[in-house]
Order: C-alpha cells, then sequence, then structure tokens
C-alpha cells in the first residue's frame, strides 16, 4: 500500500465518521429523553417516610395500633403519586429507587429509630412536618405553573391529589402528639 492509497483510505474512513455523526446514517431507534417531574422527589420521599414507619414499628411493636394507619396513608400517597406520573417516569423511577431496606433484600440497613418510643414519635413527628411543608410547596408550584402536568385537566388532578395529601401529613402530625 502506497502513501497516497492510505491518505485515500484515511479521507474515506473520516468523511463516514462525519456522515455517521451529523445523523445522515441512521444509528438505530433512540431514546427520547424523558423531562424530570417535580412529583418524583415526593414519590421517593414518601417511600423514605415509609421506610422509617417501617423501622419504627420493627423497634416499637407497641405503636402499632397508633402508626399503622398512617404508615399505610404514605404508602397510598406514594401509589397516588405514582399514578401521576407518565409511565416512562415511572419505569425511570422504579429503575433508580434502590428496593426497599430489609433482611431479603440485603441492602443497607432501615433508619435509626431512638429505642425510647416517645422519642420515636417526636421523630416520627418531625419527619411528618418536613413531609407536609414539601408536599404544600409542590401543590402551590403544581397551582403556579402547571408543573409538567400536560395540561389542565392534569394539573387539576395533581392539586387535587396534593391537596389530600398535605391535609392527610397535617392530621398525621396531630395523631402523633
Amino acid at each position: 500500500m502506497n502513501r497516497r492509497q492510505l491518505l485515500g483510505g484515511l479521507l474515506v474512513a473520516g468523511a463516514a465518521g462525519s456522515i455517521a455523526g451529523c445523523g445522515l446514517v441512521d444509528p438505530g431507534p433512540s431514546v427520547p429523553a424523558v423531562a424530570a417531574d417535580p412529583l418524583e422527589a415526593l414519590v421517593t420521599e414518601k417511600q423514605t417516610m415509609l421506610d422509617l414507619y417501617e423501622a419504627t414499628l420493627a423497634a416499637h411493636r407497641d405503636l402499632a395500633a397508633r402508626i399503622t394507619p398512617l404508615r399505610d396513608a404514605h404508602r397510598e400517597h406514594r401509589d397516588a403519586l405514582l399514578e401521576l406520573l407518565d409511565a416512562r417516569r415511572r419505569a425511570a423511577l422504579a429503575r433508580a429507587t434502590p428496593p426497599v431496606p430489609g433482611p431479603s433484600t440485603g441492602t443497607s440497613a432501615a433508619p435509626a429509630v431512638s429505642g425510647d418510643p416517645a422519642s420515636a414519635l417526636v421523630a416520627l413527628r418531625q419527619a411528618e412536618r418536613t413531609a407536609s411543608a414539601r408536599s404544600r410547596s409542590a401543590c402551590l408550584a403544581v397551582t403556579g405553573a402547571g408543573a409538567g402536568a400536560g395540561d389542565a385537566a392534569g394539573a387539576a388532578e395533581r392539586v387535587v391529589v396534593l391537596g389530600s395529601i398535605c391535609a392527610a401529613e397535617a392530621s398525621h402530625e396531630v395523631a402523633l402528639a
């Protein structure tokens, strides 16, 4: 192979790479990017609340009658928020969210819970206060901008669900007092 053939081959290879880089050669099906949805953070927070309630129940079985309904409400909140996300966001969130900690998954330990039942209730009440504030902020964001709802009906549905969650979390604080 002489120098002219080598340079010609490099030129052809470079041109082919440029054409492929410009999209003239089909690289195969592409997956469109999925925009972030502000409700994703709330879904993750509800899972965190569930984990805290589960850990508290495991540490203090005597509190079960008092806190099990609150834990179940957070599960319902998480599931309602998941329903508001489109299918691609739910799938992406499921892939990004680690499994719930526990002995069967072998993942990290559950949240630390005080050995004192009264202190454990104080920690739950503080977590509820924080969750309530975040839910209120999300509700206000949805009413202000539609926050990814795509249409007025979607925004209205989000407001209704978030309003219900805000009210429930405010009552959780009272129930834990």
